[in-house]
């Protein structure tokens, strides 16, 4: 009999019981009921519906207007608009959108206009196409890494998945978008039971010889668990019936693994697992019964030989002898009942054939062998050497007269009537059945190399032959590798080869996770504000990679200087070496967030010594306002000429005076750090004869005249504060 095991996350998720149960709970409630697509990706539950009134549409505007219609949305959603056109269409809608997606649209509901959107998943897929309509911004979609470096750099952006997607997409995606992208914003939409039966059936697709993945063919995560389990188990099946299942393919002892995807019923998962059941009853015909087969035939045929007729004299001469020998009837009696009795005894033993695994009892032990009674017509002999799979030296008290003992039979008959048993094979797939039972990926052992072979080396684990990839030797390449023969390397068990019996090995795994652990420890030894010595390693539009102790820390744009930068390449080189703050960091994501500002002082801190009232500054226009003008000083400080400041006269408009770019020079009024603020006065320089010419100077390029009107008391300026940005507002950062 084969192990048949069934996962344990087979068949319908929540979502899809939930729309299963619902709509069979209104059935025979409307006249008429739609499903906007499939329902499910089963056929045969499809059909099911069919027949008890549920229809399938893939346009809602094929359905026909009606009072008593109901129009089912199935768990994959759909967009945001489609509830809405069935309501003002008159039509009762029932909403069976999945939890899971309902989060993802929600997500999207709550971001901004102008916040694009990256859909990880298949553009035809219809939960995709049903997302991607609740995306308010740019829709991206990417169903690979390739595809997602296709996509144009994107200051910033929101991550979401198909929700049937696998982790490693999910990575694999992310880790390209993060090449290219600047802020990410990630929300990992994937289904928890999605992550749980694809988990599974990696683990179970490991240790069985064969895996029949169950449900519809145009079942995306169906499709996903035939692709996990093909990548382990060379004899993988995806079947939507039983009776697509062949037997013949199937032998008595492999271990068989049933895993479902969410649109599987119950019923055909349990189909299926009886359909297994039925493989120990496809076999071929047992020597025993080749054997009897062939005595009947042979009968048969000699005596088809035999004369059928005979003629009326010798019944007659046949008759008297009959009648002188009466005791002859009794010998044939007694020859019936021999037979009879015989036929009786043969009914009795077992039928066995050859590689069959056979379970006795020990009746003799002698220095070479041992007997064994299995219960055929002649006993079981084990050579001492066919006792175990290594062949080593038996212990003396390893079996004793009377112990049950299980062997395979190697053939019916050695030459002496005897059947010829052995542990060797036994012993061994037992052994290796039960290292893939409780297979571990993770767990180190020790192996010493052998000799090199094309392509890496081999060794010996658990008494089994085991290959180690000449890529799996070491972080980097090796040119020779016969350094390695004769040394114990530490490895982890990369695949088992269930037909072959063989382990594939990596000992760079190890190394691997060494280098990982030490990382950590690194990483472990930065804390919030230290202050690090650091190398830049490259730049990129987004920020600098500064090696800080072996780790490469990211140094954003926004974190360089307190004045805007346009690109990382305008500060700094590579190969700089720089001090910097640690800002913040994630082992788990192994990531350093570095900061060069923060240790710089902040430029209005410096403002107090650098701007004293009563001074004069000089800078550039850089804003006009309808109150006044915004003068630059110098980066991230500005400061204010009310209008009323510009001149000794009235002015209407601050451009009859003033324009962007103008170099100007005017006198300090105030400076007040915490507000972030300073007032300025070109009109105060004017009522100073020794600075009136170094100002007219300044604007010989004008053709206005000053002049030195009095400003009527309403144009005059009691308070500047109302007109300056708030300090709060100047200090978040822009947007880059």
């Amino acid at each position: 009999m084969p192990v048949i095991r069934v996962a344990e996350n087979a068949g319908f998720c929540f979502g899809v019981k939930r729309a299963m149960k619902a709509v069979n709970d209104v059935i025979g409630t409307y006249k008429h009921i739609f499903t906007i697509g499939e329902l499910i990706h089963n056929r045969k539950v499809v059909a099911d519906l069919a027949e008890k009134g549920v229809l399938v549409v893939e346009d809602i505007d094929s359905i026909e207007p009606g009072d008593d219609t109901l129009v089912v949305i199935r768990s994959h959603g759909v967009s945001r608009d489609i509830p809405a056109r069935l309501e003002e269409r008159g039509f009762f809608v029932l909403d069976l959108t999945c939890p899971f997606v309902k989060r993802v649209h929600d997500k999207l509901e709550s971001m901004e206009d102008t916040f694009p959107v990256v859909i990880i998943g298949a553009a035809d897929h219809p939960e995709v196409i049903g997302t991607k309509g609740w995306a308010k911004g740019e829709v991206y979609i990417a169903g690979d890494a390739e595809q997602a470096w296709a996509i144009p750099r994107l200051t910033r952006a929101l991550v979401v998945a198909q929700t049937t997607i696998t982790a490693k997409l999910w990575q694999d995606v992310v880790a390209a978008l993060r090449e290219k992208s600047g802020d990410l914003v990630l929300f990992p939409s994937i289904c928890d039971t999605t992550k749980k039966r694809q988990k599974e059936a990696e683990e179970l697709s490991r240790q069985s010889d064969v895996m029949l993945v169950v449900g519809g063919m145009n079942s995306s995560n169906t499709r996903k668990l035939y692709r996990i389990c093909a990548q382990n188990c060379k004899k993988t099946f995806h079947i939507d019936d039983a009776a697509q299942i062949v037997l013949e393919n199937i032998g008595n002892d492999d271990i068989i693994s049933i895993v479902a995807g969410a649109s599987t019923p119950d019923w055909l998962i349990r189909e299926v697992q009886t359909r297994m059941s039925e493989v120990d009853k496809v076999q071929e015909p047992t020597i025993t019964d080749e054997r009897e087969n062939g005595q009947v035939a042979q009968a048969n045929e000699e005596q088809a030989r035999q004369p059928q007729e005979s003629t009326e004299p010798e019944a007659e001469a046949t008759k008297a002898v009959a009648e002188e020998a009466p005791g002859e009837d009794q010998q044939e009696e007694h020859a019936d009942e021999h037979t009879d009795f015989m036929a009786e005894i043969d009914k009795s033993f077992v039928n066995i054939r050859r590689g069959q695994l056979v379970t006795g009892t020990v009746v003799q032990i002698s220095d070479d062998e041992i007997c064994v009674n299995i219960g055929y017509k002649s006993d079981g002999i084990i050579k001492k050497e066919n006792l175990t799979s290594t062949g080593d030296a038996v212990p003396a008290d390893l079996f004793q007269v009377g112990d049950e003992i299980e062997a395979e039979v190697v053939t019916m008959n050695d030459g002496e009537g005897n059947v010829v048993l052995s542990r060797k094979s036994i012993e061994s797939k037992l052994k290796w059945k039960e290292l893939l039972e409780n297979l571990d990926t993770d767990k180190i052992h020790v192996v010493k190399v052998d000799k090199v072979v094309k392509g890496g080396v081999l060794a010996k684990l658990e008494g089994y032959d085991a290959f180690i990839p000449a890529s799996q030797l070491s972080l980097k390449y090796v040119e020779d590798l016969s350094e390695f023969v004769g040394n114990d390397l530490e490895v982890s068990i990369i695949e088992a080869d269930k037909r072959q019996r063989r382990f594939v090995l990596s000992h760079k795994a190890i190394l691997q996770q060494k280098a990982a652990e030490e990382e950590s420890k690194l990483y472990e030894g930065f804390h919030k504000g230290d202050k690090v010595a650091g190398k830049v390693k490259r730049l990129t539009d987004f920020g600098a990679f500064v090696d800080v102790g072996g780790i490469d820390g990211l140094l954003h744009i926004t974190d360089i200087s307190w004045a805007k930068v346009k690109h990382p390449s305008d500060t700094l080189k590579v190969d700089d070496e720089i001090e910097v703050m640690v800002l913040n960091v994630d082992p788990e994501k192994k990531r350093v967030s570095l900061g060069l500002k923060q240790l710089l002082p902040k430029p209005w801190d410096l403002a107090p010594e650098k701007y004293i009232v009563g001074d004069t500054a000089s800078g550039t226009v850089v804003r006009i306002m309808p109150f006044g003008a915004f003068v630059s000083l110098e980066p991230t400080i500005d400061g204010l000429i009310h209008i009323s400041q510009v001149t000794n006269r009235r002015l209407e408009k601050v451009e009859e005076e003033l324009r962007i770019g103008d170099k100007i020079t005017a006198k300090i009024m105030e400076v007040n750090p915490a507000k972030k603020r300073i007032s300025l006065s070109i009109r105060a320089l004017m009522d100073e004869p020794e600075k009136v010419e170094k100002v007219k100077s300044e604007h010989k390029d004008k053709d206005e005249k000053f002049h030195y009107e009095i400003p009527p008391a309403e144009a005059a300026t009691s308070s500047l504060a109302d007109f300056f940005p708030k300090a709060e507002e100047e200090e978040k950062p822009e947007e880059q």
